[in-house]
């Protein structure tokens, strides 16, 4: 019986610290939230410090930046109604 016990204890135990170790993870994160934005033809803004690397139309086909740049805050953002690799 005594044996028992100590096992409920110890498995609280390790419950609840691993409670306090998952539920802090989200504190202790830089701050920074995903928001998920669903594929439709719904235009974005962007936001301040916005920064990666993004396509640009060669003449012939769209070729993905080397660098990361950053994007200028209030520029709106969204999918084009064009198949990929053409141009109007």
């Amino acid at each position: 019986m005594r044996l028992l016990n100590q096992l409920k204890h110890r498995l609280l135990l390790l419950f609840l610290a691993s409670c306090v170790m998952l539920g802090s993870n989200g504190c202790l994160t830089s701050g920074k939230r995903v928001v998920f934005i669903p594929t439709s033809d719904a235009l974005v803004r962007i936001g301040p410090d916005v920064t990666g690397r993004v396509y640009h139309w060669t003449g012939s086909e769209w070729e993905l930046s080397k660098n990361r740049v950053t994007l200028p805050e209030g520029w709106l953002a969204g999918p084009l109604d064009l198949p990929v690799g053409e141009a109007e």
